[in-house]
């Protein structure tokens, strides 16, 4: 019985999926947080499109991205978790990635740029993390006026 017990403890246990791994973004006196959309708890990289159809779906559930305001010359902050750092990640606004090279520090700040306009609909900043063509997870936010 006590043998029954443990195997059930066991199972139970091994059924339990960690969370993803998190990122956050803020500017001003708005923050947002959210688990990766797609993370990868292997060596191998995501499905990107498996990962897009993902988000659609849940974007069609009703789940929301993360939505930060923003006026041209403000300072937007991005903090993800250690697993993220190390694995090296980057941020693009608009398909653009923001650095040339890959980050590996759990957190980055840039200024965005005074001339650029967000359209009332706002634009998509992509966080991707894992080396160059071989992406390990990915959140999303939006960026909308201020």
């Amino acid at each position: 019985m006590v043998l029954a017990g443990s195997v059930l403890l066991a199972a139970g246990l091994s059924a339990c999926d960690k969370p993803n791994p998190g990122a956050s973004v803020f500017s001003g006196t708005t923050s947002q947080w959210r688990q990766a959309a797609c993370w990868s708890t292997t060596a191998a990289p995501i499905d990107s499109a498996k990962c897009a159809r993902d988000v659609v779906d849940n974007a069609v559930a009703g789940v929301t991205m993360g939505t930060i305001p923003v006026i041209p010359g403000q300072v937007i902050g991005i903090a993800v978790d250690p697993v993220v750092a190390d694995a090296g990640w980057v941020a693009r606004v608009n398909g653009q990635n923001i650095t040339p090279a890959p980050i590996t520090s759990t957190y980055f700040r840039f200024t965005f740029p005074e001339l650029s306009q967000v359209p009332p609909q706002g634009i998509v900043m992509e966080i991707a993390a894992g080396p160059e063509g071989s992406t390990k997870g990915l959140w999303l936010f939006k960026i909308v006026p201020a």
